[in-house]
Order: structure tokens, then C-alpha cells, then sequence
């Protein structure tokens, strides 16, 4: 009777500390239920909703519509107008690119929110055409950005720089006028000329010309126009413009740079090389 009564004041005993932990166990879980639930509620609430937009495909959006209807700027415009809105969202990939037609929002943007849309974004356009984001204009904002941008204030873009230059930019002037001089008497072209041409290569002469003190890359033509070489830069340049930051599929999803489906990345690189 002894030993009976013990065993069954150790099983009782025991009973009552697996009931004091279940119990225990309960109450976390009960309490950790509780703060999940208040703090989901409370993302819910602060979480501002994304602008109307399309609904894309999982993982990449709508990347397909965009690779689809060419060029990307105008399908995005007549969505906006199918939609009906002057704010809308497109998600390509991992990113949300908001689109704005209505001057007050776009003020919004670039003025009042300006600190948090300030930075360039980080995408294979930007790096391959930078070399790594070695200059300024691409780098996204960061501390090497910072110091960068000192440089280029202080240094590049100051008053004393901008005069020191002020004959060379005269010069460049000058041969401006004479060359649409020269080409307005060219009796093969009728007296036409084509100023967005004409603008074009002069852009590209005033840069050779603050960066390396030269007009031309090789002796140019006989009535003072652009060479082949120059020919090439120009087009060249305008190519990287066309294409950087140009909706390329590797921008939105960069596990697809090495297949380069849309060519993007071929075009750039040939441009860069000119």
C-alpha cells in the first residue's frame, strides 16, 4: 500500500507540471498571437497603397507587355490614358517604376520628395556604361557619390574653370557659324542644312575640345565638318543615351544579363567601343 500511494503522488506530481507547461505554453503562444496580429494591423495601416496600375506576372511583372510593345514610353503612356490616370504603377521585376503625366505630382517628385527620388537606380545600363559607376552623373547616391560630387564642384564646375574655358568655347563658336556658313553655299546640298545634325556634332566638338583640346580625332573634311571618327563618337553617344536607363530587361532582373534578350546589352557595349 506504501509504494502504491507513492506512485501515484510522483504521477500526480507529474501530471501537474506537464499541466503547468502546457498551460504556459499556451499563454506565449496566446500572447505572441496577440502582438503578430496588432503588429500586422498596424503595417496595414501605415502602409500607404501603390497607384493604380496593371497586373503583372509573378516574379517578373510585366516585363512580357513591355517586351511585347515597343517603344516601352509609349505603351506606358496609353495605359495611363486606358486607365484614365495621371499617376500610375508598373512593376517590372523587383521594382515599382511610378509614371507621372500631372505637373503638380511630378513637382512632388522632384521638389518636395526630391531626398527619397534623388538617387540613380543600380542596373546593368548604368554600370556598363559608367565602368563600374565611375562617374558622377550615374553613381547612385552613396558616400564615394559624395565625395565625388565635391570634386566636380569644386574643381570641374567652378567659376574660375568656366572662364578659364570661356575662349575655347568662343572658338568653337565661331567655327560653328562658319561651317553652316559653308554648308548653306554648298551647291549640292541646295542651301539646306541640317541643324540637329549640325547641333549634334557641335555638342561633340565642344566636348573634345574641353576635355582633350582638340575639335577632331583625325583631320576632318575639307569644308571643316566632322571625319569618320567624329562621325562614329557622335552616334556613339547617342546610342548610350538611347539605351541607358532604357527599360532593358537586365535592369529589372539581373539573373537575365547574361542571356540579353532584348540586346540591349550588345548595342551598348558596340557604342562604347566606338
Amino acid at each position: 500500500m506504501i509504494i502504491y500511494k507513492k506512485g501515484n503522488t510522483e504521477a500526480m506530481e507529474i501530471n501537474k507540471t506537464s499541466l503547468r507547461i502546457n498551460l504556459l505554453l499556451l499563454l506565449v503562444w496566446a500572447v505572441a498571437a496577440i502582438i503578430f496580429k496588432k503588429r500586422l494591423c498596424f503595417k496595414k495601416r501605415t502602409v500607404p497603397l501603390l497607384p493604380p496600375g496593371p497586373m503583372g506576372y509573378p516574379i517578373v511583372g510585366c516585363l512580357p507587355q513591355m517586351m511585347k510593345n515597343k517603344p516601352t514610353f509609349r505603351w506606358i503612356h496609353k495605359l495611363m490614358q486606358e486607365i484614365n490616370t495621371e499617376i500610375t504603377c508598373i512593376r517590372l521585376g523587383n521594382t515599382h517604376i511610378i509614371v507621372v503625366t500631372s505637373p503638380e505630382l511630378a513637382r512632388e517628385f522632384l521638389k518636395k520628395q526630391d531626398i527619397i527620388f534623388a538617387s540613380r537606380p543600380n542596373c546593368m545600363s548604368a554600370n556598363l556604361t559608367s565602368n563600374g559607376f565611375l562617374t558622377t552623373v550615374m553613381s547612385p547616391m552613396g558616400h564615394q557619390w559624395k565625395k565625388m560630387r565635391r570634386i566636380i564642384v569644386s574643381e570641374v564646375l567652378s567659376p574660375a574653370m568656366h572662364e578659364r574655358l570661356y575662349e575655347k568655347r568662343c572658338e568653337e563658336a565661331d567655327h560653328l557659324v562658319r561651317y553652316v556658313y559653308k554648308q548653306s553655299q554648298n551647291p549640292l546640298a541646295k542651301g539646306l542644312v541640317n541643324m540637329r545634325v549640325v547641333a549634334q556634332h557641335y555638342c561633340g566638338n565642344m566636348a573634345r575640345r574641353l576635355v582633350f583640346n582638340k575639335r577632331f580625332f583625325g583631320m576632318g573634311t575639307e569644308d571643316e565638318g566632322p571625319g569618320l571618327e567624329e562621325k562614329e563618337h557622335v552616334d556613339g553617344l547617342f546610342t548610350i543615351l538611347k539605351y541607358v536607363y532604357g527599360f532593358a530587361t537586365a535592369d529589372h532582373l539581373p539573373w537575365l544579363e547574361v542571356f540579353d534578350l532584348d540586346g540591349c546589352k550588345r548595342v551598348l557595349k558596340d557604342a562604347i567601343q566606338c
